[in-house]
């Protein structure tokens, strides 16, 4: 990636934060303070941010720091066929015991049938995923 690419997609994310570190209840009250000046002005150096307000320097960390901890959405979109593709796959003949069988259903970008939801034996996964498509050709 180049230095321009690079500052190009770091003024992006300061704008995200900028916008999100505005929707904090404190943030807007702290950003008037600052009269003739912008709280949020900033020097890029190096593919590196430097905020001129500790405020606004403390913000950024926090925010940098909250991103990488972010907890990923726990739960997906399915629909009914896919499902029920899911379940002929762990219990094929609706066998009782066969239907207690605990399955994963995952994205994955790069699988053996390209992108998308696939299903496997939650204590099985060495044997092998099936990828849930339906019959109309739309994918999860």
């Amino acid at each position: 990636m180049t230095d321009l690419n690079k500052g190009r997609e770091l003024e992006a994310q300061i704008e995200v934060f900028k916008k999100e570190t505005m929707e904090l209840w404190f943030v807007p009250d702290l950003a008037d303070t600052y009269k003739n000046k912008d709280l949020f002005s900033y020097s890029i150096m190096d593919g590196e941010v430097f905020f001129m307000r500790e405020q606004a320097r403390q913000l950024w960390s926090f925010w940098n720091k909250a991103k990488a901890q972010a907890v990923p959405e726990k739960k997906i979109y399915l629909t009914c066929e896919q499902l029920y593709a899911a379940a002929n796959f762990g219990a094929p003949n609706k066998d009782p015991e066969l239907l207690e069988t605990e399955l994963t259903i995952a994205w994955f970008e790069e699988a053996h049938s390209g992108s998308g939801y696939y299903v496997y034996i939650s204590e099985y996964p060495e044997e092998g995923a099936m990828k849930l498509e339906s019959e109309s050709g739309a994918e999860g």
